[in-house]
């Protein structure tokens, strides 16, 4: 595992973000929530708890020193000795075939994360002295789907001896499953919507179809829950460099994952507030189980027809947790690009295609206009709770280097 706390020990909250290892080398959380957790004076985890994670990514980092380690699993089947867990297949039967693979391989991660998220928050270890109060699990993506899987099959059976949680709440995001049960701590469950209407063409997200995972939001004692549907935004980031370089992106890219002439003539890497989002709703669980702060409930995006989203006059998603760019929109927004046959082309990032002079013309009188309406909508975001004060500069930043006729 590797740790980060505040280097100043009277700056830690007690709270502590526990995060698994993606099997691709990054861990989502911490990139989107970095400046949050730090500036909080939180503390943050990454624990290698699946096998292909240790397998692809760590042991072939320094063979020398980590030849020891070794999490057990099932061998693979003969007919999937060659088969590569980075490469996610695009075919129905390959896919499903692939993820009953990865699964299997990964079953010791939760026996993992409970006794590691146990010795963090003991008395002794990397927090002897200032103690951790509160441990929270998080995930995105792939591992958004470890952590659901924790909640689901080892929360209530692998407990500390006194029989209270590992871990104090659960932050599952960009994997959904089935619907979550009744948990006896808070759970906020955040979604993008670049996942969501992909169902028809991601082989092993079947479980995706008719928003399946949806449920009410509670506040019962022993059924704290959240659903975050974040409208507009795609599976990943697209703010900072080189992410944000459409050039660099069509260099990276295989013609199989973004084929020649996919992209809309004009469009560029999205702009949304991804990062800040996640911090948001980051937020709003650290408060939930350290202060007792109920979060605020948010809309579902607004269903249409065919697994898609209801789009305003602009283009843009009806509905969900919002941002003052879909509100005072500068652009189209699109989380995922649609194949030739209507099909969605599932992939990580997002676009936005900006409006033209005529447009901007006729939603904004001037600048000054669109600055007044930009800074009143995030005002309004901040005082409900869908953004955070601390975030805010950055944004009205932006707007202002924004062309405007």
């Amino acid at each position: 595992m590797l740790v980060r706390r505040p280097r100043d020990a009277a700056r830690f909250s007690g709270t502590l973000v526990v995060e698994p290892l993606h099997f691709y080398p990054i861990t989502p959380i911490f990139m989107y929530t970095s400046q949050y957790i730090m500036r909080s004076g939180h503390a943050w985890a990454c624990v290698v708890s699946p096998k292909t994670s240790l397998d692809l990514n760590v042991k072939p980092a320094n063979p020398e020193r980590y030849a020891s380690l070794r999490i057990e699993a099932e061998p693979l089947p003969p007919e999937a000795a060659g088969l590569n867990f980075l490469a996610v297949p695009s075919t129905a039967d390959t896919g499903v075939y692939w993820w009953e693979q990865l699964d299997r391989q990964n079953r010791a991660a939760n026996a993992i994360l409970a006794q590691v998220g146990a010795a963090l928050g003991a008395s002794s270890g990397p927090f002897e002295g200032p103690g951790v109060r509160h441990v929270l699990l998080a995930g995105h993506s792939y591992t958004g789907y470890v952590t659901t899987r924790f909640i689901r099959e080892a929360h209530d059976s692998l407990r500390l001896a006194d029989g209270s949680p590992v871990f104090h709440g659960f932050f599952p995001a960009g994997w959904p499953t089935a619907p979550f049960g009744a948990c006896d701590v808070p759970i906020v469950q955040v979604n993008m919507e670049g996942d969501l209407c992909a169902e028809n063409s991601v082989p092993h997200r079947t479980q995706y179809a008719g928003l399946a995972y949806r449920r009410p939001d509670s506040d019962a004692p022993g059924d704290r829950f959240r659903l975050y549907e974040l409208a507009g935004v795609a599976h990943t980031s697209t703010q900072h460099p080189p992410i944000n370089d459409l050039k660099f992106l069509e260099q990276m890219l295989p013609p199989e994952v973004l084929p020649a002439g996919a992209l809309p003539p004009g469009v560029r890497m999205s702009n949304l507030p991804f990062d800040e989002l996640f911090q948001m709703a980051l937020h709003h669980l650290v408060r939930w189980v350290a202060d007792g702060v109920t979060p605020p409930r948010a809309e579902r995006m607004e269903d249409a027809p065919g697994g898609f989203f209801a789009k305003d006059e602009h283009g843009n998603t009806r509905g969900g947790v919002r941002c003052a760019q879909l509100d005072v929109p500068r652009a189209r927004y699109i989380s995922n690009l649609t194949n030739p046959d209507g099909t969605v082309a599932f992939g990580p990032y997002g676009f936005e295609e900006p409006f033209d002079s005529a447009t901007l013309q006729r939603l904004y009188q001037d600048k000054a206009d669109y600055l007044r309406r930009f800074d009143q909508r995030l005002d309004q975001l901040i005082s409900e709770g869908w953004f955070l004060a601390e975030d805010a500069p950055e944004q009205r930043a932006a707007a202002r280097r924004a062309d405007i006729p």
